[in-house]
């Protein structure tokens, strides 16, 4: 996890390292990020002390969203409002994003991710859902469907992760070790920095709008979340590509040709080893391809999903 953890933070971790500009204290309050980006619709469970934000929308077919490091639930809005129209929808901050406690625990790996997912849909009664997920998120989903297939109907990967090939290492930064670290837990990310690395994760940057960067700075530097992504980015533990290969789910592959996070040649491995597995390649975006291409990849997963078996 560590390896592809840094390199989502590298492109604006490194670039806050070796930044001597610090605009003052950018942090808020955890109180003050609910009144900014919790709405009628979120929810909160409690599970070994720590608080878990998630929505519950819709009725029919569950749907399980999972999002990318650094991220929350509110990447998932554009497809959700289409969606809960005809099925049930369950998005979540996972433990230590968005407006979710931090973990306590030292180690944290996928199977500390998956716990708390599987806790949540006990809670809310939910025996079998299809699962999307982006990034980090992509490597939860097809974790999970290795290790609980009774649980996932049909697969989402957007960008997963899963692959560390010579071609797609991603780069190690220590950012613990670096002087600024200190201070930059101290004062938060500044607003400029955050749209870089926003920049980074997009095919095309006249595609970011002021809202999402506004959103991205305020959840970054809410109270603990910071301290959570390094801490998060600091553990040693890997994907095994070898267990790619026991997904047995149908199994929809998105990838933009433009992702810098994690490049697209990945998804033509993903493709070959999950053998029933279809790929939708997106010229011109980047990482987050449901997010550049709202309509195009929405209209490419609900013919996926209605499907017949």
């Amino acid at each position: 996890m560590r390896k592809f953890l840094s390199e989502t933070l590298s492109s604006l971790g490194y670039s806050i390292l070796s930044s001597k500009r610090f605009e003052g204290r950018h942090l808020i309050s955890k109180d003050h990020a609910d009144e900014l980006y919790s709405s009628y619709k979120s929810r909160f469970f409690y599970i070994e002390g720590m608080r878990i934000h998630y929505r519950d929308e819709g009725m029919g077919t569950p749907i399980l969203f999972l999002h990318g490091f650094g991220a929350s639930l509110h990447y998932w809005q554009d497809w959700v409002d289409k969606l809960v129209k005809k099925y049930r929808v369950i998005t979540l901050d996972l433990p230590g994003f968005g407006l979710s406690d931090a973990p306590s625990k030292d180690k944290i790996d996928v199977k500390f991710y998956l716990h708390y997912i599987l806790d949540l849909l006990k809670m809310l009664e939910v025996k079998e859902c299809h699962v999307i997920g982006n990034s980090f998120g992509g490597w939860l989903a097809w974790e999970m469907a290795v290790d609980h297939p009774e649980l996932v109907k049909r697969l989402v990967l957007i960008s997963p992760a899963g692959y560390f090939t010579k071609r797609t290492k991603p780069k190690t930064v220590e950012l613990s070790s670096k002087p600024a670290f200190l201070k930059i837990l101290k004062n938060g990310v500044p607003r400029f920095l955050v749209k870089r690395y926003l920049i980074n994760s997009y095919g095309k940057k006249n595609r970011i709008t002021d809202y999402e960067v506004n959103r991205y700075y305020g959840l970054i530097n809410r109270e603990g979340n910071l301290m959570s992504l390094f801490k998060i980015a600091s553990q040693s533990t890997r994907t095994n590509p070898k267990r790619i290969k026991k997904v047995k789910h149908k199994t929809l592959i998105m990838w933009g040709t433009l992702d810098r996070i994690i490049p697209v040649q990945d998804a033509f491995q993903f493709n070959k080893d999950i053998k029933n597995s279809r790929l939708v390649i997106y010229k011109g975006t980047g990482h987050l391809p449901h997010v550049e291409e709202t309509e195009k990849s929405y209209t490419d997963l609900i013919g996926f999903l209605n499907e017949k078996d």
